[in-house]
């Protein structure tokens, strides 16, 4: 390889690096943010406990209680997965409430939780069921 090549090639190899850099920056600018919302009856006289966390964060302190109408939510601060815990009545469940392969190139993950499961959005709008409940 001349000189002339080799600094051409430095030239490239730094580029790239930046534009990967700047790419990083602006999607750490754009994090994602997760909604849990909750679509249980009004009439339930038991309340919605939820948990969120990663392996390596918790998103909020303890356990939150939500009620009908609530909406829980956090921005995704490490791309990883995100995981929720849901106790309701006799009922609980466990599903990843952001997994970067599925939800990184969203500006917004949407979660409703209804009676009969847990649905996933992208546009609060349309609904896909992921997760039911789980119950002894």
């Amino acid at each position: 390889m001349t000189t002339q090549s080799g600094f051409v090639f430095l030239v490239l190899a730094c580029t790239t690096a930046n534009l990967f850099a700047i790419a990083s920056a602006v999607k750490d600018n754009n994090l994602t943010v997760v909604h849990v919302m909750n679509s249980l009856p009004k009439s339930s006289p038991y309340p919605l406990k939820i948990q969120c966390k990663s392996k390596n964060m918790q998103v909020r302190h303890g356990e939150e209680v939500l009620k009908v109408g609530d909406d829980y939510r956090w921005t995704v601060e490490k791309n990883e997965i995100y995981y929720c815990q849901a106790v309701w009545f006799r009922f609980f469940a466990s599903w990843h409430a952001f997994q970067p392969q599925r939800d990184l190139s969203n500006e917004t993950v949407y979660w409703l939780i209804k009676d009969n499961g847990f649905f996933h959005s992208w546009d609060n709008s349309s609904w896909v069921r992921k997760e039911t409940w789980q119950t002894e």
